[in-house]
């Protein structure tokens, strides 16, 4: 059975897994522009242990991943929470699929 590879981001809501690692309610992050012409996709942000658990996730997948800092420019003007989960080293995750030549086959 082949893996899906048009995972779509997690939307998760205030009372339902929102705990250690979570994104601030109400946070929005814009994604960085240019990853998304390289052919990243957007995933969600996290911290702590639920960053690492995701990252291992989808690197199992098979997936590329990268977890990028949150640059201040990626904060909505309204955004409250967005500077307290950038200086708690909240990161923004983005896979995107291997090439073959990285010895993932996708069917």
């Amino acid at each position: 059975m082949p893996l899906p590879v048009d995972l779509p981001a997690p939307q998760p809501q205030p009372g339902n897994g929102w705990g250690a690692g979570d994104a601030p309610a109400g946070a929005r992050f814009r994604p960085d522009p240019r990853l998304l012409a390289q052919g990243w996709d957007h995933r969600f942000v996290a911290g702590g242990p639920r960053l690492k658990e995701s990252l291992e996730l989808y690197e199992a997948l098979g997936l590329d991943v990268l977890a990028e800092p949150l640059p201040p420019e990626s904060f909505p003007e309204e955004c409250e929470g967005c500077q307290l989960a950038a200086r708690l080293g909240f990161r923004m995750i983005y896979t995107r699929r291997r090439s073959p030549s990285e010895g993932q086959v996708w069917e």
